[in-house]
């Protein structure tokens, strides 16, 4: 069983209707179910690290998934060409970029993607709060390229289960200060690509 993760509706929406998936549980979070692909689960857990966790934990114990996808939005870090708005990213390492443990970050932890190896690589620095501002932007830029607000609560719930971890994400906006209504304005055409290209790597 593969169980995908997105945070929101919104985000989830296009890949349920390209795999025709159904709603099936409604607690402790939104699962749906596809006649196309019967070992597929998708849930939307609800944006932040919390959330994210526990909708992975969710999926392992109770619909025992083999191998947790997390897909949706992330920001830029860095003004690259290969991060530009609408290029989507398979994220190689994850880290939790507002947490730490008696002064000293967490290690990133290493996801190895078994597919959509035709993306460019990216590493995923992860926080709490969504970033808009270029302090945070810059700080978070030392250690990842994309920040999101899931991926590396994903990866650790995986890496605490044993079970293999792909993050795929869409980018929306370069994290800048008036960046909030570009993810908007972008977040529709972002998830509808990532779903045709989630669609096609699961539905095998």
């Amino acid at each position: 069983m593969i169980g995908v993760i997105f945070a929101t509706l919104q985000e989830a929406r296009p890949f349920l209707m390209a795999s025709q998936a159904q709603l099936t549980a409604k607690r402790p979070f939104a699962v749906y179910q596809t006649g196309l692909q019967a070992g597929l689960r998708v849930t939307v857990s609800g944006m932040g690290k919390v959330a994210a966790a526990a909708a992975g934990q969710a999926l392992i114990l109770t619909h025992k998934a083999v191998r947790l996808v997390n897909a949706g939005a992330c920001g830029a870090l860095r003004d690259d060409a290969d991060l530009a708005v609408g290029q989507m990213v398979r994220i190689s390492a994850a880290m939790e970029g507002d947490h730490e443990v008696f002064g000293k970050r967490l290690q990133p932890i290493a996801c190895v993607p078994m597919e959509f190896l035709e993306l460019p690589e990216a590493r995923l620095v992860t926080s709490d709060r969504p970033v808009f501002d270029t302090h945070t932007r810059a700080a978070f830029a030392q250690w990842g390229d994309v920040v999101d607000m899931e991926g590396a609560a994903v990866a650790r719930v995986a890496e605490y289960y044993q079970v293999p971890c792909t993050l795929i994400k869409g980018i929306t906006d370069n994290a800048q200060p008036l960046d909030r209504r570009t993810l908007l304005e972008n977040l529709t055409t972002v998830s509808e690509k990532i779903a045709q290209k989630l669609w096609k790597v699961l539905n095998r």
